[in-house]
């Protein structure tokens, strides 16, 4: 598989806590892939908030992983625990100190649908790297959770906007097809833009 294309993080527009975080998962990516395993992939808000450079924020990160017992190890000498707070669901890691939470999804990436050539590198840091779902996939990812609500979920609409609105490059073929692909067909390219166009949904 091709060496996924690297991406240098933008200095300012995020918390110090949420550049703590990332620059520990990335150091904990480069010991896993040092290691021979595969390097987990940052998903969901958290890639959301990487690619709006930080005019979304969220709570945790997801990970998908076919094998999460080394990123777990790496992520363990870094500070984090495994879940044991009041309130949260007792799964995945936090970090005490910065107040993120980590879970990690099994399973193919998007069901095997996201084209893994497309994957970025982002450097944070140091000897951190981050491997990310681009921006296409983000905002794919975002409107199929949109049409999964029966269209009553405006705040995942809304995010799906801001990341297409943050798009600085963009490969629109496949913006289409993943859009189609989760929406089940339901949406595609032009019904974003048509309601980016209307201000409403």
């Amino acid at each position: 598989m091709p060496r996924p294309r690297n991406e240098h993080l933008p200095n300012e527009g995020f918390t110090p806590e949420f550049l703590r975080a990332l620059t520990l998962i990335g150091e904990a990516m480069e010991d896993v892939a040092t290691a021979g395993h595969a390097r987990p992939v940052l998903v969901g808000g958290a890639a959301l908030e990487l690619w709006t450079t930080g005019r979304y924020v969220t709570g945790d990160f997801d990970l998908v992983s076919p094998d999460p017992g080394p990123m777990e190890t790496a992520l363990l000498r870094r500070g984090f625990q495994r879940e044991d707070r009041a309130g949260h669901l007792l799964r995945g890691l936090y970090h005490p100190d910065l107040g993120f939470g980590i879970e990690f999804v099994s399973g193919r990436l998007f069901d095997g649908l996201a084209d893994p050539t497309r994957l970025r590198l982002v450097d944070v840091a140091g000897a951190s790297r981050v491997q990310v779902i681009p921006i296409e996939d983000v905002i794919a990812d975002r409107l199929g959770q949109f049409v999964a609500n029966r269209r009553g979920a405006r705040e995942s609409l809304d995010q799906a906007r801001l990341a297409f609105a943050f798009a600085m490059e963009m490969d629109r073929a496949y913006l289409d097809k993943r859009i189609r692909q989760e929406t089940a067909q339901e949406m595609g390219l032009a019904d974003l833009e048509r309601l980016i166009g209307d201000g409403n949904d």
